[in-house]
């Protein structure tokens, strides 16, 4: 009995002294085995990939995923934040399924925690293909005490029936075509359109107004023939009733703006301001309203001549959103 009783206090005393294990934060990074090939949609990021944020900001960001060199593809995806690139971190995001396909654009939208205005942090999302491989992609953010927007120029969409996309989102940048839109469709808030009868007008609008004004609402090209593009975010637009410095427009411009909530189609003219507002929930949960600014650039083929359905109308605009 007083040979258990010693190697029991041994025993005793070693585990106590042992700590507690590490939190899963704490645990080092293992290497990622995967051979996706991902990319940032904004080709900024991929040049250099740092993004300004702020406590109140929320990250939008958008990824290309293509299949492995392996033949592998992606099937599901996770979002963490970590202060050390050497460190799991935070998980935020779990359990993204993907589509197990050669190509596609994924976006994301998510609070994080807030730690203040001094921490520098990594953003990086871990994909898994069916091969049960991991591949990763990261970006840096850099902690400010203003909160941010976000600045797309140079967009161009097209009429209903354009070879052009016709839908935007003003938060990530993307130009979405038909095979992304099941995944993405809450991303839209720009579409644009020429409609009216018997006068046709360039109009911008929601992406589920476009279903009550018989656009259409089925993808039918061979490569994504079925995907329904009905739904999504409902956006509202306004002409500008305030003089604006397209220069200077900053996040207190934009969320002084007043914006009515009650018109989703909105015809529009070359050389004029629009605002617009949606509200969107977040994956992870929070409900967030932003505001923004439309410059109209050029606007072509507005009007047919022969009465038949306009196919190569485009508009050209920057735009201004909150982040």
């Amino acid at each position: 009995m007083k040979n258990i009783f010693i190697l029991t206090l041994i025993y005793s005393i070693f585990w106590s002294c042992s700590g507690p294990d590490p939190e899963p934060g704490d645990a080092p990074l293992p290497t990622a085995n995967g051979k996706l090939a991902i990319k940032f949609t904004d080709s900024r990021w991929e040049t250099k990939p740092d993004i300004t944020i702020a406590n109140n900001d929320i990250i939008s960001i958008s990824f290309n995923i293509k299949k492995g060199t392996d033949g592998g593809k992606p099937v599901k995806m996770a979002a963490y934040v970590t202060n050390n690139p050497e460190k799991i971190g935070t998980l935020l995001l779990d359990n993204i399924r993907l589509k197990n396909t050669d190509e596609q654009t994924r976006s994301l939208e998510l609070t994080l925690p807030s730690v203040g205005t001094t921490v520098y942090r990594i953003f990086y999302v871990e994909i898994t293909d069916n091969k049960g491989n991991v591949s990763r992609k990261a970006i840096n953010l850099l902690p400010s005490p203003t909160d941010q927007i976000s600045s797309f120029s140079n967009i161009t969409l097209g009429v209903q029936t354009s070879n052009t996309p016709s839908r935007f989102s003003s938060t990530t940048g993307d130009l979405y075509t038909a095979c992304d839109l099941d995944s993405n469709l809450n991303f839209v808030d720009i579409s644009y359109a020429t409609i009216g009868s018997p006068s046709i007008k360039p109009t911008f609008l929601s992406n589920p107004r476009r279903s009550a004004l018989g656009l259409g609402n089925t993808a039918t090209d061979k490569n994504c023939s079925g995907v329904s593009t009905s739904g999504g975010t409902t956006v509202f637009y306004a002409p500008t009733n305030i003089s604006i410095d397209w220069i200077t427009v900053s996040d207190i411009v934009l969320n002084n703006l007043a914006i009515p909530t009650t018109t989703q189609d909105l015809a529009i003219e070359a050389g004029k301001i629009y605002m617009f507002q949606h509200t969107r929930t977040t994956r992870n949960g929070k409900s967030v309203t932003r505001k923004g600014l439309i410059k109209v650039n050029t606007i072509t083929n507005t009007t047919s001549t022969s009465g038949a359905t306009l196919t190569s109308g485009l508009v050209n605009f920057d735009v201004k959103v909150q982040r």
